[in-house]
């Protein structure tokens, strides 16, 4: 199986200037364990990537308060790790452990096109 057949489409993004509640809110409506950092809503060129455990390690773990602290001020800055989409699975999957991450942007043409993560690879699983 290819990368293109596992993603998630379409990508959830969050402005760096919102609040981490705000990014916790568009997780929860959307049911996503990760956001895209993008500046207005552009995918081209990312400006990082925020996911739920630094929410919790960089936010509640230290007693602060979501509404307080911004998404650029615990996201993972880019450059980020990608794969393309033609990539195999067994390609990301070796990218993810390489890199010790569960969630790979998928960009062609140095656009963002959607997401893999170690749940979407399972589907490869009979």
């Amino acid at each position: 199986m290819i990368v293109r057949d596992l993603m998630s489409y379409p990508i959830a993004t969050v402005r760096p200037e919102a609040t981490v509640q705000d990014a916790i809110t568009r997780m929860v409506s959307g049911k996503k364990g990760s956001l895209l950092v993008a500046g207005e809503g552009l995918l081209k060129e990312p400006m990082g990537i925020l996911t739920t455990t630094q929410i919790f390690t960089k936010v509640f773990a230290l007693g602060l308060n979501p509404n307080e602290v911004l998404v650029s001020e615990i996201m993972t800055p880019a450059p980020l790790i990608t794969i393309g989409p033609y990539a195999t699975a067994r390609e990301a999957a070796e990218l993810m452990l390489q890199h010790n991450i569960r969630r790979l942007p998928v960009a062609e043409n140095d656009a963002l096109v959607g997401v893999i993560t170690c749940k979407d690879l399972l589907r490869c699983v009979d």
